[in-house]
């Protein structure tokens, strides 16, 4: 794996992420041979009505778990930028915790491929995909 492990990567998202990132409170999991695990936990700030977690908010969460996974899995850690995102919401995600899978699909000398999978973690629904998105970057 990378040298950046949870300490590091906690760091750098207090750090080099934008003030509303870090509003996130994305949860860092565990470091897997494909990618990482995360949480985004409940937050009434991310909601529309009816209590929906906005799309803005997964298009979000979906780019950032991608770099962090990246840096994670990269030795030495490789500066990137977002070219391309497109996510796809397969059912209403409710205010509540939701697990959020980064799969590293591609991890090449230009280019990396990521998939984010989120799952409500409880009430109706919890385990199914609610939305995924795919995420490439350019190594800079």
């Amino acid at each position: 794996m990378g040298a950046f492990g949870k300490n590091e990567l906690d760091l750098m998202l207090k750090r080099e992420f934008a003030p509303w990132i870090q509003a996130l409170n994305i949860e860092l999991g565990d470091l897997t041979n494909t990618g990482m695990h995360f949480v985004l936990p409940k937050n009434a700030d991310l909601v529309r009505s009816g209590d929906v977690l906005c799309g803005q908010a997964i298009a979000a969460v979906a780019d950032t778990v991608s770099v962090l996974a990246l840096f994670a899995h990269n030795d030495p850690p490789r500066p990137l930028t977002t070219v391309d995102m497109n996510a796809q919401f397969l059912r209403p995600m409710f205010l509540g915790d939701m697990a959020v899978e980064a799969i590293i699909q591609s991890n090449g000398k230009r280019m990396a491929n990521v998939r984010c999978a989120f799952r409500a973690v409880e009430g109706k629904g919890a385990g199914k995909l609610c939305a995924s998105a795919a995420c490439t970057f350019t190594y800079i």
